[in-house]
C-alpha cells in the first residue's frame, strides 16, 4: 500500500518492498544494464497504460507520475541545500 496505517503517503516504504528495487540494489551497485532494463520496464508500462486506460485516466496517471517526480526532485534539492 502507498499509505501507512495513519493514512500518510509512504512511497519510501513501498520502494523498499518493490521486487525490482530489491533485485537492482542487492549487491549495492547499479549497473548500466540494470538501469537500461528498468528504463525499458517503465517504458513498457507506459505503453500498457495507453492500451488499458481511457484517455482521461491515462492523462491522470501521467500527471500523477510527473507530480511524483517533481516531489522527488524538490525533496532531493531541499536535502542538498540543508547539508
Amino acid at each position: 500500500m502507498l499509505f501507512n496505517k495513519d493514512g500518510i503517503l509512504s512511497l519510501d516504504e513501498a520502494l523498499m518492498q518493490n521486487a525490482s528495487f530489491i533485485q537492482i540494489m542487492e549487491d549495492g551497485v547499479v549497473t548500466s544494464d540494470e538501469l537500461e532494463a528498468q528504463a525499458q520496464k517503465v517504458t513498457d508500462m507506459f505503453h500498457e497504460i495507453a492500451k488499458r486506460f481511457s484517455p482521461e485516466d491515462a492523462a491522470f496517471v501521467e500527471q500523477l507520475l510527473i507530480e511524483t517526480n517533481v516531489l522527488y526532485a524538490v525533496s532531493k534539492k531541499y536535502e542538498l541545500q540543508n547539508l
